[in-house]
């Protein structure tokens, strides 16, 4: 994922900064509600009630990043982009978490053997839209974006990064959440868990499937 409009912070902010700045915003935030989809859909098919609960703390997590990219772009403006076209926005991490959707609708569940490969898919996705949003925070663009807010809510660029930085943590922690459910699966009980047949019936994923 790239951000797709100028950073140089010694040059006038254009209107075409800001709608892409707002187009940003958009896509990224239904990118979170699919990643709150997915982290959502994992939890449901895992089998372990604590690595069920992690899976989860991520989930609302990305609900709660999405909500807030959509509040802070509808305080500055409309975006004109389709959800269709957040692909060329967003590049291989939008692509990565559609695959990953598709392939975990198909299952009724994931056995633990399964997880570590699905784990280190989202590791590399909770990196980089860490290391986004950081650059997001430093744009003159968001700047110029905060006297439109500060004008209409009295909220400040002060305000306004906390916020922003309080989401490269959650991603931060994230990462570090996923390292503890790898740790667990790999712990030689539930190793031996794997494989002991289990014979209940499972009932299928009940999260939505993913919008293409």
């Amino acid at each position: 994922m790239r951000l797709c409009f100028g950073d140089n912070r010694d040059e006038m902010v254009k209107p075409k900064d800001v709608q892409d700045f707002l187009d940003f915003l958009y896509c990224s935030s239904v990118l979170e509600e699919k990643t709150f989809l997915l982290y959502g859909n994992l939890a449901e098919k895992a089998r372990m009630p604590l690595v069920k609960a992690l899976l989860l703390h991520i989930a609302y997590d990305s609900a709660k990043h999405a909500a807030i990219l959509q509040g802070i772009g509808k305080s500055i403006g409309n975006s004109k982009v389709k959800t269709k076209d957040c692909e060329k926005k967003l590049g291989e991490t939008w692509g990565a978490i559609n695959d990953l959707l598709r392939e975990l609708t198909r299952k009724e569940k994931v056995q633990n053997g399964d997880l570590p490969s699905i784990l280190g898919e989202l590791r590399s996705l909770e990196s980089t839209m860490g290391e986004e949003y950081y650059m997001l925070v430093e744009l003159k663009t968001l700047q110029f974006m905060t006297n439109e807010i500060r004008e209409k809510y009295n909220v400040d660029l002060v305000d306004l990064k906390d916020i922003l930085e309080e989401m490269i943590k959650d991603e931060e922690k994230h990462i570090e959440l996923l390292a503890t459910v790898t740790k667990i699966l790999s712990s030689p009980k539930e190793k031996e868990k794997e494989n002991t047949p289990v014979v209940r019936y499972q009932s299928p994923d009940s999260w939505a499937r993913p919008s293409e």
